[in-house]
Order: structure tokens, then sequence, then C-alpha cells
């Protein structure tokens, strides 16, 4: 078998595919060689951003099935010929290729991992919610309150984590606390001072938080409701992008720490996470504390 890797393209080549900064990191495989590397499946539509590559989970790790092949098994043409594949070496941050953007499938992907997640949550039952809440409060995570911190919580809605007796531990530790509210769809959230036993009112989306009369404050700390989260400090939430437009603002304006609250059941193993995403620096569940920090 003739297994000679070749250069995918002239790098000034018109029909070249591939983003500009990510042509010197491929190589062409012989037909003759690729049938063998790629495991037989059903593409589940056109790639069209190599972020997709990593999501699909149809194909080898770092063999790339291109579009000629979707619909058919394996890496064989519709002919019945064996086609081509090409080899990405992943030693490069996607980060350096600015013109990969979200899809329609990378989209659609987010949305199954979403919805896998809310089902799982969805599923625990009263009594492991009541032990994941006093859990995640005995596993504060390591951080030095002083009585200028500003905590924010939040209101939980669906099946999330209520965060109250964590809240009710930075309290303790001389933090103030705040809640969030929205104030205009694709604007950040703005805080406002609570403290426990003050009343709260229905904002947008029937969601609860404090009456607009309450002080507006800049919090230090951010507990960040989310659906589903990885080891490498992604969340994927509702899809509307508060948290992600929040927390960015935030830190343009100071140092902020987001901490990310769940139930062990809503990891998953690599969030599709796009550049504009904001990662947490915590995520504390009923059985862990990952802390995100050095990453």
């Amino acid at each position: 078998m003739d297994t000679r890797v070749k250069p995918a393209y002239d790098a000034n080549c018109e029909n070249n595919p591939l983003p500009l900064a990510l042509r010197r990191h491929c190589a062409y495989i012989e037909p003759c060689e690729a049938a063998p590397r790629v495991r037989s499946h059903t593409s589940p539509g056109p790639y069209r951003s190599l972020r997709e590559l990593s999501l699909t989970g149809s194909v080898d790790p770092v063999i790339w099935c291109p579009p000629t092949f979707v619909g058919n098994s394996g890496i064989e043409r519709s002919n019945g010929e064996c086609g081509f594949a090409l080899l990405l070496f992943p030693s490069f941050p996607l980060s350096s290729c600015p013109d990969i953007v979200a899809s329609p499938v990378q989209q659609s992907d987010k949305a199954m991992l979403r919805a896998a997640a809310l089902a799982r949550r969805d599923a625990l039952s009263v009594r492991q919610r009541a032990g994941a809440v006093r859990a995640i409060a005995a596993r504060m995570p390591p951080l030095d309150i002083t009585p200028s911190m500003v905590v924010a919580g939040y209101a939980p809605i669906r099946s999330e984590i209520d965060p109250a007796q964590l809240m009710q531990r930075f309290a303790a530790a001389g933090a103030a606390l705040a809640m969030p509210a929205i104030s205009a769809r694709d604007a950040a959230l703005a805080f406002r001072a609570w403290t426990p036993g003050d009343a709260l009112v229905p904002g947008a989306f029937g969601i609860s938080e404090p009456p607009v009369a309450a002080t507006e404050v800049v919090p230090d700390i951010v507990l960040v409701p989310l659906v589903a989260f990885d080891r490498a400090g992604h969340r994927i939430g509702y899809g509307a992008g508060y948290y992600d437009r929040t927390l960015a603002s935030l830190r343009r304006q100071k140092t902020v720490t987001a901490i990310g609250l769940a139930f062990a059941v809503q990891e998953i193993a690599q969030v599709p996470a796009l550049p504009h995403d904001v990662r947490l620096n915590y995520v504390v569940t009923e059985t862990d504390l990952f802390d995100f920090r050095s990453l």
C-alpha cells in the first residue's frame, strides 16, 4: 500500500477549501490509504467549519471526511471508488483562525447537547436535588471574602440548582449579595443589591428579580446557572447569551470570578465553544469542585 503523504494543495490554489491559517497543517492522503483510516459512518450533513470536526463524533479525531462524501458510508464515493481525506494535525489553536464561525450544524449539535443535559437534570428526584444543594453549599471555592465584595446569585428557574444556601455562606463570610435583572433582550444583565428576605418581583420572562428601586451594583463574584459544562470551563446555557455578554462586560471593568453551579449529571465531554463564549473560573457540583483558573 502506498502511504505517501503529499501536500494537500498549493498554498495559492484558488480552489483550496481551507482557511489560509490551516493549510500548512494539512496533508493529502492517497485514496488507497484513506479508506481504512476512516470509520464507517453516515455523515449528519456538510461540514461548514473546522470546529465541527470535533463535534460530529462520526469521524476519527484527526481525519476530516470532506463534503464530497456527505451521505455515503465511510469514505467511499457514490460511484464506489475510494476517495481521499485530509489529515489534520491539531497542533495549533483554533483561535488562530478568525474565519472559523458557528454553523447551523454546530448550533444543532449544541441544541442536542442542551436537550440531553436538561433531560438528565429534570430526571433528578427531590431528594437528590436537596442533597446536592447541601453538598454544593459545603464546597465553597477557596476565595478570600472581604466586606467590600459583592456576590451575585440568581433566582432558579426550571430545574436549576438553587444557590440560596451557598449565597448564605458567602453572606456569612462578609460579602454583600445581589441578584441579576434583565434590562433588554440583547444587553448584559444588571445586578441589584439584595439581602435574604427581600421581596423579589417578576421581571422579564417571569424570572424573579429585585425591584427597580434596588441599588445597582457591580459584582465581584457571579454564581452562574448552566445547562451543561465541560472540564475546560465552558458552559452551555439556554442559548440567549446573557451570561456570556454579562461576564465579558464585567471583566472589562474589573476582575470578576464566575462560578458555575450544576448537578454532576450536567457534565459533558466537550462543549462546542466559540471565541466569544466566556470561560468560567470554577464549576461546583455535589461531587466536585473544578478549578479552571490555570486554563
